[in-house]
């Protein structure tokens, strides 16, 4: 007779973990926009359901959660330009799982990443890690593969006008 309780607490952790790893709260899209002078923004958009949300790249301490991340993969046909920005509906809230303050995304993540382009013809891609919440559990980490085909740049002279 112990062993039904037990079997029966064994099945439910295992179908729930099965569904919180079929979970998939956050999609991710990818865009370029020309910024001129051979630069290039790459665009990271988080479509994030209801409910649940994704984190900052720039979480405090160690005892929160995992922190988003970009991680691109070397070449000689572009720089990084210093750090990736983040917009969107981010806020600085207290999150209930971690019992503590921390920046996170809800609705909408966006990350722009500032490029300068040696080489057009080349795709620039990686991987960014994230994972997702919601008020009573998390995703395992996530990664999930980018590539950037750079489009055409045009020459950003400045135009000059004559009255």
């Amino acid at each position: 007779m112990h062993l039904r309780p037990t079997l029966s607490a064994f099945l439910f952790l295992f179908f729930a973990a099965a569904l919180t790893a079929q979970q998939n709260p956050v999609k991710w899209s990818f865009s370029t926009k020309n910024a001129g002078n051979n630069l290039v923004d790459l665009v990271f958009t988080a479509s994030i359901d209801e409910g649940w949300c994704t984190y900052s790249q720039f979480l405090e301490g160690d005892d929160g959660p995992t922190a988003t991340a970009l991680y691109f993969q070397n070449g000689a046909n572009y720089k990084l330009v210093g750090k990736a920005k983040e917009s969107g509906g981010i806020t600085k809230v207290y999150d209930k799982v971690f019992r503590m303050n921390i920046s996170k995304f809800k609705h909408t993540a966006v990350l722009t990443q500032r490029v300068e382009i040696k080489d057009g013809s080349k795709p620039i891609s990686g991987y960014l890690n994230f994972i997702a919440c919601n008020d009573v559990t998390c995703t395992a980490p996530r990664d999930v593969d980018f590539s950037f085909k750079i489009p055409a740049l045009k020459s950003s002279t400045p135009k000059t006008t004559r009255h």
